[in-house]
């Protein structure tokens, strides 16, 4: 995977924080209703889906909801359709780096 696209994916990740990428690596999708956006967004399947179903720019609806510009929801899309180990392999080091950040920081504050 290039540095740009882990960059990419990095910046996906900043945006849905640590539960919700945890709770997303829990999908065994690849549709609206079933993919790791759905599942971290609304935490369980169908709940995105609901949501999309009248709209016909889901990138647009799913980067609005995480403030996130469209070509990074594209990015996680492709990556987790076309390279899923790749990718869980890319959150699992993200939120081991995370959370060795917020320990650090919760200690520094006591």
């Amino acid at each position: 995977m290039s540095p740009e696209k882990k960059t990419l994916l990095t910046t996906a990740f900043e945006a849905l924080g640590p539960e919700r990428v945890t709770r997303g690596l829990k999908a065994t999708g690849h549709s609206w209703r079933d993919c790791f956006l759905a599942v971290a967004i609304y935490g369980e399947p169908d709940a995105l889906a609901r949501q999309l179903e009248k709209r016909w720019r889901k990138e647009h609806f799913v980067g609005t909801l995480l403030d996130l510009r469209v070509h990074v929801v594209n990015e996680v899309v492709r990556a987790w359709d076309h390279d899923e180990g790749t990718f869980r392999t890319l959150a699992l080091e993200w939120l081991e780096l995370n959370r060795a950040a917020v320990v650090t920081q919760n200690a520094m504050i006591t």
